[in-house]
């Protein structure tokens, strides 16, 4: 509306005459883009859903050089968005939330393929000769888990997850990719082809105690264990869905401990907000280009892998020597302090938004 009118009233010099309008929304009579009283933006949205969508779209990713220049200065500049936004200069670059927003949706689209493909490979296994068959690349991604588990968990943090392993007999340290895949021994699951039709068949049976079952707490248990066996991607959707909800949780925890741990620097909650925002947008980052790589390519991709997963200390480090400005000893002091107490506050809201989500608490 505002260009229109624009066109309508450009002078010989091709200047452009300024007119008043009315606004809309509060009568406010004003010349200009929009509203000083309400704010609202002098703009038409009579027009056709396409046009409107499109606008919507460049409004809220704004896929404009200030995107591209913000997508870059985060990938190859640690610490400097975050420096920038401070320093006012902040109309130049893409809004850090917004940023994250977008990164994170693309990562748990991204997650929801990966994990639905392999969910799908393992449920339609054929169950021939009673055995459940790896591939290659499934033992590969599966041992480079439990390697990394064994290597880069703390002890106590290990300590935890074999407990909890411990019900089921088995340890982390023990585990033999190789030889699970070629010993665990199904049985015979009444005769299913798949393991989609034993889950299903014993949903079916489920089925026959819950209409027996007088118990309503057992009912709701019942009902929830049907649920889980006749629809495990749904179940996994779930989770992913209430991990997605964690992360936003883990922003402002994250920044949290950066109050704490950087107390007498006396700086406002904000300045951690908006660096855990930006420290969370390039591992989510990492992750995305992980992500598209396993989608992209068959072949193992444990190295590259492996080298992008390095990169989120380097960079963390690098940040935190930028932004906070202190010697290299205090940083990675710090950064070691700040990994501890952000694992423990991670892995328990990711433990307990994954438990929620199958309502188990």
């Amino acid at each position: 509306m505002w260009s229109n009118l624009q066109e309508r009233f450009k002078g010989k010099d091709n200047s452009t005459w300024h007119i008043d309008v009315e606004c809309l929304n509060c009568g406010t009579t004003f010349s200009g883009h929009y509203c000083p009283n309400c704010g609202q933006a002098v703009k038409e949205y009579d027009k056709p859903f396409g046009f409107i969508f499109y606008n919507f779209l460049g409004d809220f990713f704004a896929f404009d050089t200030r995107f591209f220049k913000t997508l870059f200065a985060l990938i190859t500049r640690p610490g400097f968005l975050t420096k920038e936004y401070f320093a006012g200069r902040r109309v130049r670059y893409t809004p850090p939330f917004r940023i994250f927003v977008f990164v994170s949706f693309i990562l748990f689209f991204l997650l929801q393929i990966v994990t639905n493909r392999g969910l799908s490979t393992v449920l339609d296994s054929d169950l021939k000769d009673a055995k459940l068959g790896l591939d290659s690349t499934s033992v590969v991604a599966a041992d480079s888990i439990i390697n990394q588990v064994n290597d880069e968990f703390a002890p106590e943090e290990k300590e935890a997850l074999n407990n909890v392993l411990a019900k089921g007999n088995i340890r982390m340290d023990s585990i033999d990719i190789d030889k699970a895949a070629n010993e665990i021994n199904l049985g015979e699951w009444n005769g299913a082809r798949n393991i989609r039709l034993a889950l299903n068949e014993h949903a079916d049976k489920m089925q026959t105690e819950l209409e027996e079952e007088t118990d309503p707490e057992k009912q709701a248990e019942l009902q929830k264990n049907i649920q889980l066996l006749r629809s495990p991607e749904a179940t996994m959707a779930k989770i992913l869905k209430y991990i997605s909800y964690a992360f936003f949780l883990l922003l402002p925890l994250f920044a949290l401990i950066l109050k704490l741990i950087y107390i007498r620097r006396k700086r406002n909650y904000m300045r951690h907000l908006v660096f855990s925002i930006h420290i969370h947008s390039f591992i989510f980052l990492v992750m995305t280009t992980i992500m598209g790589l396993y989608l992209l390519f068959d072949e193992s991709m444990s190295t590259l892998s492996g080298i992008l997963f390095l990169s989120i200390p380097i960079y963390i480090v690098i940040a935190l020597k930028k932004f906070y400005g202190q010697s290299i000893g205090k940083v990675v002091l710090k950064f070691f302090a700040l990994s501890f107490l952000y694992n423990i506050v991670f892995f328990t809201v990711i433990l307990l938004a994954a438990l929620d989500a199958i309502n188990l608490l």
